[in-house]
């Protein structure tokens, strides 16, 4: 009896699926900082800015427990990670670099969207040092599953089909030529000598990944495909460039797929 009204239900409702509660983008940000006068009376700051995603989600609010090693962060921790003066650095050579010490310093982690079945969480680690030309770090991507009670990471290797990691990665190369015409201005030969010229024709993709809206998207760390200038370059395939080589369950989670609304 159950089963026949169930069914009757479904259709009556054209089988809608039950969608799972949407995750909440709220950070907790902690910053700190430590001063000090250098050797010519000047105020210099040492700053730590940490941060952590809470979610509403028990089982990915513990999973970013465990990845700051069991202890979320506090303001006393943050604080306590920073020297109180100047730092001396030493060199691979074991000479001391002049006046030249840790500035400034990102730990972050937070969640940069989701769909109905994978959470995308971003992990930042720059730092700068005075001294240094710029600053520097990573941007990370993670996906994980949803309901379960133990999030683990879907790396890019669960996603692509059988014997299609080549044709995956023609694709990002193409992106990244058509990234370069679009946000620098470059025409297609200027773009693809560039690209051959940097990357020596060794390039072998990225698996830093995440779901996008109708499109998987890639992101490149700073220097790894072109110069500090260019930042990072993201690029997004859209899902028809995709069929047959990413697995259709993960193309099918891009049409839902809600990113983390932009700052102001």
């Amino acid at each position: 009896m159950f089963a026949k009204t169930t069914l009757g239900l479904c259709l009556a409702l054209a089988c809608v699926s039950i969608q799972a509660a949407p995750l909440s983008f709220e950070t907790k940000t902690i910053k700190a900082e430590s001063c000090f006068l250098d050797k010519d009376k000047e105020k210099r700051c040492h700053e730590n800015t940490v941060a952590y995603p809470i979610t509403g989600d028990k089982y990915f609010d513990a999973w970013v427990k465990k990845s700051f090693n069991g202890k979320l962060p506090t303001q006393k921790s943050v604080k306590e990670e920073l020297p109180d003066g100047e730092v001396q650095l030493v060199d691979d050579k074991g000479e001391v670099y002049d006046d030249l010490y840790i500035m400034d310093k990102v730990d972050t982690l937070e969640l940069e969207g989701f769909s109905p079945n994978y959470a995308v969480f971003g992990h930042e680690y720059w730092t700068h040092n005075y001294g240094a030309a710029h600053g520097n770090g990573s941007h990370t991507l993670l996906v994980l599953p949803r309901n379960t009670t133990t999030p683990k990471e879907l790396k890019l290797k669960d996603i692509v089909l059988p014997n299609q990691i080549n044709k995956l990665i023609h694709l990002q190369r193409e992106a990244i030529i058509k990234f370069f015409q679009e946000k620098h201005k470059m025409n297609e030969k200027e773009a693809r000598e560039y690209f051959n010229e940097w990357n020596e024709n060794k390039f072998q993709g990225t698996d830093n990944w995440r779901i996008g809206k109708n499109s998987i998207v890639f992101l490149f760390q700073t220097y790894e495909v072109a110069a500090y200038s260019y930042g990072r370059p993201e690029v997004a395939i859209p899902v028809k460039d995709l069929q047959g080589i990413i697995k259709p369950e993960i193309l099918q989670e891009t049409e839902q797929y809600t990113p983390r609304p932009e700052k102001p």
